[in-house]
């Protein structure tokens, strides 16, 4: 079924890169706009607790941990025939390595 499955690569893995690329937003109370999480992270995170983690679960996390689990299986059972979808499969891994707001995608 490996060889077999190649060939939808083209038209499932868009979703699932758009799935792993989701930029969470996130609001404070009393505010009126929504800022990336990473900002609201570091605005309600005291400084005498930046040593400690803080894992945030939202759903368009839970999104970004299944596209990476989905990927990671395409790698494991199409293995050369991922071939073609290397370049954008990493880069959308590398950007994943500083995400800072929970660690399970990291």
């Amino acid at each position: 079924m490996r060889d077999s499955f190649v060939k939808y690569l083209p038209h499932v893995l868009p979703s699932i890169f758009n799935m792993a690329t989701l930029n969470p937003q996130m609001g404070v109370s009393g505010q009126d706009e929504l800022h990336s999480l990473s900002d609201v992270l570091n605005e309600i995170k005291p400084a005498e607790f930046s040593d400690k983690k803080t894992n945030i679960l939202t759903d368009e996390i839970e999104e970004k941990e299944v596209a990476i689990q989905m990927l990671s299986v395409f790698i494991d059972e199409l293995g050369a025939g991922f071939y073609d979808y290397i370049a954008p499969a990493s880069e959308v891994m590398i950007r994943l390595l500083t995400f800072t707001a929970n660690d399970s995608i990291r």
